[in-house]
């Protein structure tokens, strides 16, 4: 099989920090190292943190049984079940940590776009949780559609929008007994700071318009970029959602634990065993 010398250590670990398990594949391959456990379950992740969720699942049961029936992957083939799913906590979860790692890798176009889809997201949680009395439900199918939630607001309610989060915040404040949390969840997702980055995400390309967006901009609105995460986290907390943010920093730590095998001790010499 292939080894990694100090060098490449070093570049993947630098790649792990910023979560690119492409650029860790890429790496495996020019070093000769296409099976086994350690190129499986990178390629898994690389699958995973662009919500190719039944893929990822699939590489993670192609992995020996002495990695796959290790307790910390089992949670994690459980975790992408969730996902599949459309299980809300590990949505919400898996949304936040997508949009910390944007962060983390500048990418601050793609950082709007998902801020507002995950708002959007959970406007929806509230809206069909409250429409269906149940505790459980799933972020995915007709029900949980812009489409059948605007149809709803319009035929029962009377509330004609196109706008989804506008429609549901109307619904909530006419027809829905907020709690204390409740009013505290909206009073982070409806804040003006909030609306001012949807409205910078509209006017760029993930919106309707062509205009960049820089940390600058982002940090003349909000403050620091990583404040939003963490807003976002408390408004997840409001509705009663446990959130996991360190999922991809637990996953590194297992990437890690199966390079070491690969490791050369002969200095920056590559070398096939």
């Amino acid at each position: 099989m292939g080894s990694i010398d100090k060098k490449y250590e070093f570049v993947i670990l630098k790649f792990l920090s910023r979560y690119n398990y492409d650029a860790v594949v890429d790496i495996l391959e020019e070093l000769g190292i296409e099976n086994g456990d350690l190129h499986t379950f990178v390629s898994s992740c690389k699958s995973s943190v662009n919500f190719d969720f039944k893929t990822s699942i699939k590489k993670i049961d192609s992995l020996t049984p002495q990695i796959k029936n290790r307790k910390e992957i089992k949670a994690l083939r459980n975790n992408l079940i969730d996902l599949l799913d459309g299980e809300p906590e590990a949505i919400f979860s898996e949304f936040i940590e997508n949009i910390k790692i944007q962060l983390i890798n500048e990418e601050y176009i793609d950082f709007l776009g998902r801020i507002y889809r995950l708002k959007e997201a959970l406007f929806k949680y509230i809206f069909v949780r409250n429409q269906s009395g149940k505790n459980k439900i799933s972020m995915l199918g007709y029900m949980v559609s812009k489409k059948n939630i605007l149809n709803i607001l319009r035929k029962r309610y009377n509330i004609y929008t196109s706008n989804l989060t506008h429609g549901i915040t109307k619904y909530i404040n006419k027809y829905m007994r907020k709690t204390r949390k409740m009013s505290k969840a909206l009073e982070i997702l409806n804040s003006e700071k909030l609306e001012n980055l949807i409205r910078l995400r509209n006017d760029s390309p993930v919106g309707h318009g062509f205009k960049g967006v820089s940390k600058e901009d982002i940090e003349s609105i909000y403050g620091k970029p990583f404040e939003v995460v963490d807003d976002f986290i408390s408004a997840c907390e409001y509705l009663d959602f446990d959130i996991k943010f360190d999922k991809y920093d637990d996953i590194n730590n297992i990437i890690i634990d199966l390079i070491s095998k690969y490791i050369s001790t002969k200095g920056d010499e590559c070398y096939e065993q």
